[in-house]
């Protein structure tokens, strides 16, 4: 190779790396993964992305009444008006821990029959769809 040609290939990696470097990263923040998905009688909510803190109150017309708290990556019953508390029991459910959970995904009020679904970003589509 002649010293022209050495040029030419330095000039190439040089732009390469430039590029590459100062490419915009992806905003992985608030781009969400997860979603959460609650069935409740009588109600239609959207998935919930859950990408930052909120408070989400299912409130039924025969007074059933429960919240639940959204965080990064997941989500918990933090309050709920029947009589055995079993869905507060449940704790948390995080992408990190479905697998393992007695409930995998799910949290669930029988009396007050909610379900709250972590549903991830491939299963979307399917929620979305039903």
């Amino acid at each position: 190779m002649k010293r022209r040609d050495w040029l030419i290939v330095a000039i190439v990696l040089v732009a390469s790396l430039t590029l590459l470097l100062l490419r915009p990263k992806a905003d992985t923040t608030t781009a969400a993964t997860a979603y959460l998905q609650i069935t409740a009688p009588g109600k239609s909510y959207d998935l919930i992305p859950l990408t930052g803190d909120q408070q989400i109150v299912i409130e039924q017309t025969d007074g059933s009444r429960n919240v639940v708290e959204v965080f990064q990556g997941g989500f918990r019953m933090i309050e709920s008006n029947c009589k055995n508390q079993d869905c507060i029991h449940q704790g948390e459910v995080t992408l990190d821990n479905m697998n393992t959970r007695a409930l995998a995904n799910e949290i669930i009020c029988l009396p007050h029959k909610v379900v709250l679904d972590l549903v991830t970003g491939d299963e979307k589509t399917l929620a979305v769809s039903q």
